[in-house]
């Protein structure tokens, strides 16, 4: 359960509420415009302004996940292509916040105007409705940026560094048999003198005595 709670669960835990909270309360805020309904723009603004409200929230427990990766608390750690998207990530939501502090504004504001201006409150829920869609926009571009954190198929082929596979080492094959070169030219063969002249012994001296 102790896991549950750290900084990083609790910063994806509610860090889309600002993109699909606020696109079901823009419904609501819409209907009421049309039909003229008090009732269905006042749970509009509010449903608005809940989700705004846990805008703080998600930026501090977002920079209390970046310290959990620095110290070490979160393992593994972020590689380079996540600590390059997590500085983006940081710099969107920082462009994104006032955008979305801005619409909880007009949400307020509208709802001072319900209680005694409808028709004026109906014109600044027209402002919501519109900064609401920019909002969104702007949170899905932030949210982009921190997908690319842990995940290394959101990334593209620049970012992603695929560990080199080593080339095959050949080993020469030694053989027995040298082959031979079809430009050397074949070693003589001994040739046997079949016309030798065999070696002919001298015959011996025939021995004479007198008289036989």
């Amino acid at each position: 359960m102790q896991t549950l709670f750290t900084p990083a669960h609790l910063h994806l835990a509610i860090n889309h509420v600002p993109i699909i909270g606020v696109a079901v309360a823009c419904f609501s805020v819409l209907i009421g415009i049309v039909f003229h309904s008090r009732g269905a723009l006042a749970s509009g603004l509010v449903a608005v302004l809940l989700c705004v409200g846990t805008m703080p929230f998600i930026m501090q427990t977002g920079e209390a996940a970046r310290e959990s990766f620095v110290d070490g608390s979160i393992d593994p750690g972020m590689d380079a292509a996540g600590n390059a998207a997590f500085k983006e990530h940081a710099h969107r939501a920082a462009t994104t916040a006032p955008v979305v502090y801005a619409v909880g504004i007009l949400a307020l504001l509208a709802l001072l105007f319900l209680i005694k201006f409808p028709r004026q409150a109906a014109w600044i829920a027209w402002g919501v409705l519109l900064g609401s869609a920019i909002s969104i926009s702007l949170s899905v571009w932030t949210a982009e940026a921190g997908g690319r954190i842990r995940h290394s198929e959101f990334r593209s082929a620049k970012e992603t560094s695929p560990t080199p596979t080593p080339a095959p080492t050949i080993s020469p094959s030694i053989s027995a048999t040298p082959t031979p070169s079809p430009l050397a030219k074949p070693a003589p063969s001994p040739v046997l003198e079949t016309n030798a002249s065999p070696l002919i012994s001298p015959s011996p001296t025939p021995v004479t005595t007198n008289g036989l």
